[in-house]
């Protein structure tokens, strides 16, 4: 079930503009921190080290488990492994995963954020965006759009791929920032904007990597 959610909130998330404080909060909702001695032996596309790592404790942001009850919820983290589930205030919840059942969430996060991405140029939502290059851990990407300006659509562009790149982070121990950069067809840079710094610049240090 989780992993249906996830690819339904990557999928909604990039597919709709939401209140840049209500993406603040979700962001501020998730969280990772390990439990065991750090090697230098990592997962392909965690910060966590296979090694000696055993388990990995994280805050599941409440968008993730919109309109489920707290026993399907609880089940749910449950078949995933989870062990000393807490359910927040905030609709967050709180659990411990075996290091494997871990880094396989962290791949099927950035497996979704990387099918998200994709699916944005000459698309029917971003019809001027003609190509998007990124590098793994996305804390760089650049749109490349068919007009010499930004138009009004084209710049809600960058919060949508910066709100997913920085959950992605989140959940993946890696450092929280994605730089996303518009650029016309001769690559001329059209402008930029960092995230989660650009989602509220008082707030900038609301998301943070355990």
């Amino acid at each position: 079930m989780i992993a249906t959610n996830l690819k339904n909130r990557v999928g909604a998330i990039a597919a709709t503009v939401a209140i840049s404080c209500a993406l603040c909060v979700m962001l501020a909702g998730c969280a990772t921190e390990n439990s065991g001695n750090v090697t230098s032996d990592q997962d392909e596309y965690s910060a966590v080290e296979k090694a000696t790592i055993t388990t990995r404790t994280v805050t599941f942001p409440a968008a993730l488990f919109e309109d489920e009850s707290s026993e399907d919820v609880q089940s749910s983290l449950q078949e995933k492994g989870c062990t000393d589930i807490i359910a927040n205030d905030d609709g967050s919840y709180t659990a411990t995963m075996p290091i494997d059942a871990y880094n396989s969430f962290v791949d099927s996060w950035h497996q979704n954020v990387v099918d998200a991405l994709d699916g944005m140029p000459n698309s029917e939502d971003w019809p001027t965006i003609t190509a998007i290059d990124y590098d793994d851990q996305f804390s760089n990407v650049t749109l490349t759009i068919s007009s010499s300006e930004i138009g009004l659509k084209e710049a809600f562009a960058p919060l949508q791929v910066g709100v997913i790149a920085c959950m992605y982070q989140q959940f993946a121990g890696q450092p929280v920032s994605c730089v996303v950069s518009i650029v016309d067809q001769s690559g001329a840079e059209l402008g930029s904007a960092t995230y989660p710094d650009a989602l509220d610049e008082n707030r900038s240090d609301a998301v943070s990597a355990n």
